[in-house]
């Protein structure tokens, strides 16, 4: 399963890297700083799978993932936040992310289970406002 990592902290890249590689089956097809390179470069990517920060400079992970779904709808995108709980489901909803889930104690189980409960080739809808 070939991930993209997109987070402008190569810090959090590095940590979700080891992360991706701890899961059998799953590889690191590429790490990004902004969601405007994940927009231009998905396809190149070859990416199923793409965890993407909420808060990067530019676009932001909710516009790339609106950008990413609307090209390449069959990838999966989990955001990853590093503010609270919060509304969460209702952010991923909102712009075609499956899930999006706290960056603090993300880790293989949650990565297992985002990938899991998304249901690979069902494109999810938008929810237009």
């Amino acid at each position: 399963m070939p991930v993209l990592i997109v987070d402008d902290h190569p810090g959090f890249r590095a940590a979700a890297a080891a992360v991706v590689g701890s899961c059998p089956g799953f590889t690191v097809a590429g790490e990004l700083a902004t969601g405007e390179q994940a927009a231009d470069r998905i396809g190149s990517t070859g990416a199923a799978l793409v965890l993407m920060d909420v808060n990067m400079p530019g676009i932001g992970g909710a516009e790339a993932t609106r950008r990413i779904r609307d090209s390449h709808p069959q990838v999966v995108i989990v955001l990853l936040s590093d503010h609270g709980a919060g509304d969460l489901a209702a952010l991923a909803a909102g712009c075609g992310a499956h899930a999006c889930l706290p960056k603090q104690g993300f880790g293989r189980d949650e990565l297992l289970r985002a990938w899991a409960g998304a249901r690979p080739g069902r494109p999810r809808p938008r929810q237009r406002s």
